[in-house]
């Protein structure tokens, strides 16, 4: 049995009739543990989910099997009404999905303004100071991003996802520094994870 709970958090509810993201009876196991039991989400396009449980309840590992870093025992993943389950994990990162890791969010080496031309395109800063005018005003395009606060990196991490046009973000700790309501803005589809929310 499962350990991990769904909670709704924001976002629009049921938009549509088909989830943008199912998970059916799915079945990981690492080695000899079993870490997912028949687990079921559904997660429908706008909306915004909380995945809370005990440590070792297979929090991460539900997002990696999501993104095909590990690999699944039983049960599928349906992204758009597509079997996925056994698509690459390149393959999963081209329809949409990506997972947003507490941490090695963004390049520490690289600045500012350089992830967000690798991540966006040439004029990335531009975009971002233009859609995310609070939040860049905050973060100096010349600042490597190792040298950035907790808050700051949050906030160009999800600037950087918003602009790339991604359709699901599986996303671990992802309000330290950045409000929900600030992200409620964003309009993205968000799964997350809260630690400090456990019960």
């Amino acid at each position: 049995m499962s350990l991990l709970e769904f909670e709704w958090i924001g976002g629009r509810q049921k938009a549509a009739n088909v989830p943008l993201l199912s998970v059916e009876n799915l079945t990981v196991r690492l080695g000899q543990r079993l870490v997912l039991d028949s687990v079921n989400v559904d997660l429908y396009e706008g909306e915004h989910l909380r995945v809370t449980g005990p440590n070792g309840s297979g929090k991460s590992t539900l997002f990696n099997a999501i993104t095909g870093v590990v690999p699944v025992e039983e049960g599928r993943i349906m992204f758009d009404g597509r079997d996925i389950t056994s698509l690459p994990t390149h393959e999963r990162s081209h329809l949409g999905i990506r997972y947003m890791r507490q941490r090695e969010n963004i390049f520490p080496t690289l600045t500012v303004r350089e992830n967000l031309q690798l991540a966006v395109g040439v004029n990335g800063y531009e975009r971002f100071h233009e859609e995310f005018s609070e939040w860049a005003k905050d973060i100096p395009s010349d600042r490597s991003g190792g040298m950035l606060s907790g808050g700051q990196r949050q906030k160009l991490a999800w600037g950087m996802v918003k602009l790339t046009n991604l359709r699901v973000i599986l996303a671990d700790e992802p309000f330290a520094g950045t409000s929900d309501f600030e992200l409620e803005k964003t309009g993205l589809t968000l799964c997350v994870i809260e630690h400090q929310l456990l019960r």
